[in-house]
């Protein structure tokens, strides 16, 4: 069976919500494994937006909090090609203003060996689109091949990272170029997201 590799959409300007790049100044990082893969649910027709995204009980998202004018900086989607066909690259950076022993132990060894999923918060959100209100705000990488560590460093004398652990995390041969949050409105992914963080049931 061949897949559907058709455009189906002109592509213009949105003139209703001017188009802006750049990130939100948190977002959250999820061990892979506490996913909850058997109960996660597609929007009905639409192969790229998660509706519900449930953890494993006990499980949570952690809040990963940047500062300045550009959070998340290097934070990339490459689009790649093989023999097989093509495929994305999605690249998440941060960094952590911290070297503590907690740091150590809590984030930086899980991060060498871990596998995790990241939502990201774009500043461009859809706001006024009146079906889906908000529905390119949240989105989800290494949800298909995982997140794992790129590169890492601390180097005391930075200016870059401020003296702090830089962590660049990559998957690697994504099948969609875009996933997306949304629970039906950008409030309601918010809410969605803020009970990932305290945590399941």
């Amino acid at each position: 069976m061949n897949c559907d590799n058709l455009i189906k959409k002109a592509i213009e300007r949105n003139c209703d919500e001017p188009f802006v790049g750049g990130l939100e100044l948190v977002g959250w990082i999820i061990n892979r494994s506490h996913v909850d893969f058997a109960n996660v649910e597609f929007a009905t027709g639409r192969p790229n937006v998660i509706s519900a995204f449930p953890l494993t009980s006990g499980a949570h998202a952690f809040p990963v909090y940047q500062t300045g004018k550009k959070p998340f900086a290097g934070s990339t989607k490459t689009l790649n090609t093989s023999d097989l066909g093509g495929y994305v690259t999605n690249r998440v950076q941060f960094i952590i203003l911290d070297n503590s022993p907690e740091v150590s132990a809590d984030i930086v060894d899980p991060i060498l060996d871990g596998e995790f999923v990241f939502i990201q918060e774009n500043k461009a959100k859809h706001l006024t689109d009146e079906t889906h209100p908000g529905e390119s705000a949240f989105e989800v990488k290494g949800f298909y091949q995982g997140l794992t560590l790129a590169e890492g460093s601390l180097d005391p004398y930075s200016d870059d990272a401020n003296g702090g652990w830089s962590i660049a995390l990559e998957e690697e041969k994504s099948p969609v170029s875009g996933l997306f949050l949304d629970a039906g409105s950008y409030s309601a992914t918010k809410t969605l997201i803020n009970t990932l963080v305290n945590g399941a049931e």
